[in-house]
């Protein structure tokens, strides 16, 4: 008994093993790449999420603080014309300024210290002023505050106005706003 293979039929069956092979190969090879990208995908897909709710939350966390520091800066802005307001009305000599200034301070928590770096040499006299200055307060309110005369407020404020290198055309509240 001879065994005899035609060749025509091992050339098929060898190139169907290799197919077969070359298949499992593949799938071996593919399969966990797929599955790895979906798990990438999602993993993407999940952080973004978080991350939206993240900026979500986020941002009502800011409008909320800021809703409050305006709220706050209202109720500042109150006490402080209502300080002023007192302070004008009495009939003191030497009004006590303390807790009007602190609570300027309050108000504008930088304005003291972008003035000092805009002129280095300016005295207390002068940061008073400007601050009063800041509110729009007249040369007589000014004055009644200060306890000096107008002329004397307007002699200061043309000495601020030439430390800081303003026109005459310029309005000095304009520029004492914007700090």
């Amino acid at each position: 008994m001879e065994f005899r293979i035609d060749t025509d039929t091992w050339f098929v069956f060898s190139l169907l093993f290799i197919g077969t092979l070359a298949l499992f190969i593949f799938a071996y090879v593919a399969i966990p790449y797929l599955t790895r990208r979906k798990q990438i995908n999602r993993i993407k897909i999940r952080d973004r999420r978080k991350n939206d709710n993240y900026r979500r939350l986020e941002k009502k966390h800011s409008e909320h603080r800021i809703t409050n520091l305006q709220e706050n800066n209202q109720k500042l802005q109150i006490d402080l014309e209502n300080d002023l307001h007192q302070i004008l009305q009495s009939d003191l000599k030497k009004p006590d300024l303390l807790p009007f200034f602190s609570n300027f301070e309050k108000l504008y928590p930088d304005f003291r210290q972008s003035l000092q770096k805009i002129i280095p040499d300016i005295t207390a006299n002068e940061l008073k002023l400007c601050s009063l200055l800041r509110l729009n307060l007249s040369s007589k309110e000014v004055s009644q505050l200060l306890n000096i005369t107008p002329a004397s407020v307007n002699k200061a404020r043309y000495r601020i106005r030439k430390k800081i290198g303003l026109d005459s055309k310029e309005d000095l509240f304009v520029y004492l706003s914007n700090i």
